[in-house]
């Protein structure tokens, strides 16, 4: 009986949701003219940047209780847009996953990086070098929709590369700035094994 009610109690449990980011591009600004970059979001913060008239891929990590503005990384701190000149915008995705074509994802201590580039990978590490990999499988854990995502990336020396990415804030410990993924890895090959984790993501256009 104690055991009956302990896994009623497990599968009573709410489902973990990941936050994943969300992708707009600017609209109704001038084309001589640009979108301003809040510390806060409100119109009279102080500027800290600016976004193209028709910027696109912004990583957007939430939005305030308003729904007015929407936060987003620029110059190494996060920041606020006003969302009255943004629209949702269609990003190319790996497979049947949500993480974006063209994530890049990376760590500190040693420094490395991954980019995702739909058919193709590059991983780069102070120790074994730059290396591309060709994509293997993407699969989305089950019973979840978008993510986690196991990305698996081979070359033809059998190096491999299993990635987990997941939507949710993270930080590189270094900057103010946040990311909307992140990221554990194995790279398996004859005579080495890593296990790295750190963040990632999407380079607006």
């Amino acid at each position: 009986m104690i055991r009956t009610s302990l896994f009623a109690a497990v599968l009573a449990l709410p489902t973990l949701v990941h936050a994943e980011p969300s992708y707009h591009r600017v609209t109704g600004v001038a084309a001589n003219d640009s979108l301003n970059v809040r510390a806060e979001p409100t119109a009279s913060s102080a500027d800290i940047g600016d976004l193209a008239h028709d910027a696109s891929g912004i990583e957007v990590f939430d939005f305030d209780a308003s729904g007015n503005w929407a936060r987003i990384a620029l110059n190494e701190r996060d920041g606020w847009i006003s969302t009255r000149f943004l629209t949702r915008d269609a990003v190319e995705t790996i497979g049947t996953t949500s993480v974006p074509v063209g994530t890049v994802c990376g760590g500190t201590e040693p420094f490395w990086a991954l980019g995702l580039y739909g058919e193709e990978a590059r991983y780069s590490h102070p120790e074994d070098g730059d290396t591309d990999y060709a994509f293997d499988t993407a699969v989305v854990a089950e019973g979840r929709l978008g993510s986690p995502a196991l990305i698996t990336l081979a070359t033809e020396e059998s190096h491999v590369i299993e990635a987990t990415l997941s939507g949710a804030d993270c930080s590189d410990g270094m900057s103010d700035r946040s990311y909307g993924w992140t990221i554990s890895m194995q790279l398996i090959a004859l005579g080495k094994r890593r296990f790295l984790s750190g963040c990632c993501h999407l380079p607006r256009n």
